[in-house]
C-alpha cells in the first residue's frame, strides 16, 4: 500500500511530509482526513475516517491518542467509502480504483486470497504483461 504522509512512529507523531515527497496544498494543509494504524502490539488495525477537515498533525495527535505506535495518511474526501458486513456505510464520492479490504476471525479472506498473500510472502511477484501497458 502506498501512502502518507506518515502521522505516527515509534509511538511518536512524526511529521516530515515534505521529506516523502508530499508537496500538494490539498495534502499539507487542513482536509478531510483517512488514516490507518496499529497499536506496539499489532493485534489490531485502526482505520479513521474524520468527518471534519482538519491538519496532519491534528491527525497524527489523535491517531497517537487512540493508542497507534505506527500510523499514516490516506487518501480522504470524496475518496473514502465504507462498507461493513455488506453494507455501505459511507459511500465513496466518486468512483475508486483502489480498496483496502479488511478480513477477520467473522469474516475471513477466501482461500485462493490466502494463498496468494503466502506466495507474496516467500517472493513470488507478478510480472505485468508489458503489451497491456505498452502497445
Amino acid at each position: 500500500m502506498t501512502c502518507g504522509p506518515r502521522l505516527v512512529k515509534g509511538g511518536k507523531v512524526w511529521l516530515s511530509p515534505l521529506s516523502e515527497g508530499f508537496k500538494d496544498a490539498g495534502v499539507l494543509g487542513v482536509g478531510s482526513r483517512t488514516a490507518i494504524g496499529f497499536p506496539a502490539s499489532r493485534d489490531k488495525l485502526f482505520l479513521v475516517t474524520f468527518l471534519d477537515s482538519l491538519s496532519l498533525e491534528a491527525e497524527a495527535k489523535v491517531m497517537q491518542a487512540i493508542g497507534c505506535f505506527e500510523a499514516m495518511n490516506l487518501d480522504g474526501g470524496a475518496s473514502v467509502g465504507l462498507a461493513h458486513q455488506g453494507q455501505i456505510l459511507l459511500p465513496p464520492g466518486r468512483n475508486l480504483t483502489n480498496v483496502l479490504v479488511v478480513y477477520d476471525k467473522e469474516y475471513p479472506a477466501p482461500a485462493q486470497l490466502k494463498q496468494s498473500w503466502e506466495r507474496f510472502q516467500k517472493g513470488s511477484r507478478p510480472t505485468p504483461d508489458k503489451s497491456v501497458f505498452f502497445d
